[in-house]
């Protein structure tokens, strides 16, 4: 599991964000509910990293009581674009000390799912999207890896494990999957790809001609005999 942790049966996966919202002293200003968004979609993609779906949702808000709905919208967003029934969301706000910066944490229980299992070195490795991070994801959305395309893949075992990017980038991830290896691409691959913005996919060979027909865009191969280098298809 990547950033994931084992509690009895189920699957914790969780997600914060700061800075980020509507009130005035904010780093990076966005909507809540797209602020929202983005922090669930992280901590979703790390249960299907753990190979898990949500069945339920804490919210932690910082940002006030009217944040609150906000919020909500945006983590339900998540799940409409997967095509899933949002799981009950629960939690707490901060409505006793106002906050001059928004912040919000994401956090999900999930239950193991049955899949294939396959060795990470007998798949076949992908990055989907483009490393963004701030302002950059508000202004190339197009660039992001596609949370619909990503679930469906999932979903129907066209790929078989998905790893998020975080905020180390793409050398980091790949130390963690594949030891110390260096990684040549033409994407940056020591920039933090924020939101998850960019994942890797390990696909079974046998289902690498469908994966090619769904992720259409910013889907690039990394070399099976190497690990090191990114070809084009």
């Amino acid at each position: 599991m990547r950033n994931a942790v084992k509690i009895g049966g189920l699957i914790a996966t969780t997600d914060n964000a700061a800075a980020i919202g509507e009130k005035p002293q904010d780093i990076v200003s966005a909507s809540d509910k797209l602020t929202a968004y983005f922090t669930a979609r992280v901590t979703f993609l790390e249960q299907l990293a753990a190979n898990a779906l949500p069945t339920h949702i804490i919210l932690a808000n910082f940002s006030g009581d009217a944040a609150w709905s906000r919020y909500v919208a945006g983590i339900q967003q998540v799940f409409g674009e997967a095509g899933l029934i949002c799981p009950q969301i629960d939690g707490s706000t901060e409505s006793n000390m106002p906050t001059l910066q928004s912040a919000l944490a994401v956090t999900m229980l999930g239950e193991l799912q049955k899949r294939s299992s396959y060795e990470l070195e007998h798949l076949r490795w992908y990055t989907y999207g483009l490393p963004l991070v701030g302002n950059e994801v508000l202004a190339q959305p197009e660039d992001v890896a596609q949370l619909q395309a990503i679930y469906h893949a999932w979903k129907e075992e066209i790929v078989q494990q998905v790893w998020p990017v975080g905020s180390k980038g793409l050398q980091a991830e790949f130390t963690r999957l594949f030891g110390e290896l260096q990684v040549e691409s033409v994407l940056n691959t020591e920039k933090s790809a924020g939101p998850c913005a960019v994942l890797l996919l390990g696909i079974h060979p046998a289902k690498e001609q469908l994966a090619q027909k769904i992720f259409s865009r910013n889907f690039k191969r990394l070399c099976k005999t190497t690990l090191s280098c990114f070809q084009k298809k």
